[in-house]
């Protein structure tokens, strides 16, 4: 079956469609949307492409942001707490084939619980990108799951994509590439990933990248050595823009969308890859956007091609393609360097289950600590986003933070947004508190039995999927009464109306301090 994008099209699948495209020098764009339920999103979608209409511009996929319940069997998640995005019902799934645009299936599919029965409900509608392998690595589902099992769900769905033709999407910074110290190892995980999807499985693996890469030159490097790596025949499914770097002043945020939008378009005419571009709306940082503020921002890419195209001749590659040329051959050393060591630790190179077991219970600080490949100067200058960003954020709570000695805390981030989890689990020891770090799978009552537990004084939080507010009522209701607690994330709430509402007047209501900015901590814990 195909869906009505590929039907129109006269394509049997995406990655048809994708190669046309490609190989013609032609551009391709993407939309992120997922409202409340899917009517809410499929309006939204149409609004978007009749305004790009109207200006003779057109999209040509959208990537659907489901509801994290998604991941969990369907006869689970009803009883799974609310988060933004649509549950697809049976009926829906041909709903989401029926879209004007191709259909995107990236976060919770691959990887969890439910992967393999989504997988086969999307295949069978005719989506045929679908991911993320990322979240195999980093995703625990809600109340956690056996990993040997969910490995073998994992491969099961490669294993369809691959006897349907499917391209296997998956989201480099969502998962542990994004951890290594530098875009060296955050390729040589890619290496990792291809050789398991592709060599191993015979499925084809399309990378996405670009959300936590906020520094023009290492988003064109990147998008180079992808390339590279792949000795010129790339099939990408998206180039997220910067989704790091957007904050409360909008001629700022403006600045941040055109850099990344002239840069992926520059990368993409000087390496066509089929990548579809993604600008990102400049409400990210806040809430999920409505389809005006998407329109707002592909309006401006369009323009903004039109600009790059016009300045290419005069672009000098030379130094991106020197750096990405490093970056692939160290990364290729690492990728061969990772499979002599899992081999030594008795997983076979040539199991694909056996790989994807052993790279989700390892780390990647413990594979560069194991695998010692030498990296130049200028390679370890490319340092990755979120490994810079854990130290700065851990410098900016340090300066905040009062001293905390006989303090238990628990800390807890419910989900894949885990930076200041990560800094805070540096910091906090350092003041003198006793901090016990829990993983993301766990649910509100295993965290308030955690901290009854551990005898803890303060819970604090990060949550970004708009259930702060439900979240928060949960814990209220079985944390001891004395127990300090502290939301920090985007704090909203998805009460089922078009967009989620701000969910911190709630909170407060509850006696729970929200913090916006990592400064605030202090004076919350004080």
């Amino acid at each position: 079956m195909r869906t009505a994008f590929c039907a129109h099209h006269g394509v049997e699948t995406e990655s048809e469609y994708k190669l046309r495209r490609r190989d013609a020098g032609e551009l391709t764009w993407h939309a992120h949307i997922g409202l409340s339920d899917w009517d809410a999103t499929e309006a939204a979608l149409d609004e978007i492409i009749d305004g790009l209409a109207e200006h003779r511009y057109t999209l040509d996929r959208f990537g659907l942001c489901l509801s994290r319940a998604m991941s969990l069997p369907a006869a689970e998640r009803t009883g799974a707490a609310k988060e933004t995005g649509p549950v697809l019902d049976a009926e829906d799934w041909a709903k989401v084939a029926a879209a004007p645009v191709q259909p995107h299936l990236g976060d919770f599919m691959i990887g969890t619980p439910a992967g393999l029965k989504n997988t086969q409900r999307a295949l069978d509608v005719g989506i045929t990108t679908i991911g993320n392998l990322g979240q195999h690595f980093a995703f625990e589902p809600p109340g956690g799951y056996d990993d040997e099992a969910l490995t073998g769900i994992t491969v099961e769905a490669i294993g369809a994509m691959a006897a349907r033709g499917g391209l296997v999407h998956s989201y480099l910074d969502d998962g542990p590439a994004m951890q290594f110290n530098h875009y060296g190892g955050y390729l040589g995980w890619a290496a990792l990933e291809l050789h398991i999807v592709e060599d191993l499985l015979g499925a084809r693996l399309a990378h996405c990248y670009g959300g936590l890469v906020p520094n023009p030159a290492h988003r064109a490097i990147v998008g180079l050595a992808l390339d590279h790596l792949r000795d010129g025949d790339s099939l990408g499914s998206m180039v997220y823009g910067n989704t790091v770097e957007y904050g409360p002043e909008r001629q700022r945020n403006l600045g941040v969308l055109a850099t990344s939008v002239m840069i992926d378009v520059a990368t993409q005419l000087r390496r066509p890859t089929g990548h579809a571009l993604n600008p990102v709306p400049l409400s990210e940082a806040e809430r999920i956007p409505d389809a005006d503020e998407i329109l707002e921002v592909h309006l401006m890419a369009r323009e903004l091609e039109i600009e790059v195209r016009r300045g290419a001749p005069l672009l000098d590659w030379a130094w991106a393609e020197r750096r990405a040329a490093e970056a692939v051959a160290y990364a290729r050393a690492f990728r061969d360097g990772a499979l002599a060591h899992f081999a030594d630790a008795g997983a076979d190179p040539g199991d694909a289950r056996a790989l994807l077991l052993a790279l989700r219970r390892t780390t990647p600080a413990a594979l560069e600590r194991a695998i010692r490949i030498p990296a130049s100067r200028e390679l370890l200058e490319l340092e990755t986003w979120k490994h810079g960003v854990v130290a700065t954020v851990a410098e900016r709570a340090r300066r905040s933070l009062p001293r905390l000695d006989g303090r238990r805390i628990v800390l807890a981030a419910l989900e894949v947004h885990d930076v200041v989890r990560d800094a805070l689990a540096r910091e906090l020891p350092q003041a003198g508190a006793q901090v016990i770090v829990l993983p993301s799978s766990i649910s509100p009552e295993q965290l308030a039995r955690a901290a009854a537990d551990e005898d803890a004084d303060t819970v604090i939080v990060a949550t970004y999927n708009g259930g702060a507010l439900t979240l928060g009522k949960e814990l209220m209701r079985t944390l001891p009464a004395d127990v300090t607690v502290i939301f920090g994330g985007v704090l909203n709430e998805d009460d089922g109306g078009p967009l989620p509402v701000d969910a911190r007047p709630g909170l407060e209501a509850l006696g729970i301090r929200c913090v916006g900015e990592i400064e605030q901590l202090g004076a919350a814990l004080a």
